[in-house]
């Protein structure tokens, strides 16, 4: 039986069920082999942006913010129910939602 807490502390939807229904893979990969999503860094850490598994319109838009692979970004804070988090990155902050972060896959600063 859930409590009234556990609907807060769920993955977001695009991680459940077979990863939208592709047969268990996105881009290739195995779902339980996926990396790092921006979920996975605590407030004040920083990572590696090395790819998204997002797909047009917002793929798109992901990367005129700033989102590309290489680049540096830093959690900010995160808001009292986890979404949506502040991040920093290219010099500014930009503020995305659970589901649109864990898109984007990272590796820890080096």
């Amino acid at each position: 039986m859930l409590n009234k807490f556990d609907f807060f502390n769920r993955e977001p939807a695009s991680t459940r069920k077979g990863c939208h229904g592709a047969g268990g893979r996105r881009q290739g990969k195995p779902c339980h082999m996926r990396g790092k999503s921006l979920l996975d860094i605590p407030i004040g850490g920083k990572a590696i942006i090395r790819g998204h598994s997002s797909a047009g319109a917002v793929r798109q838009r992901l990367l005129d913010l700033g989102f590309v692979p290489g680049r540096e970004i830093e959690v900010v804070r995160v808001a009292t129910l986890g979404c949506p988090l502040e991040l920093r990155v290219a010099g500014y902050c930009v503020t995305l939602r659970r589901t649109e972060a864990y898109q984007i896959e990272v590796e820890d600063e080096r």
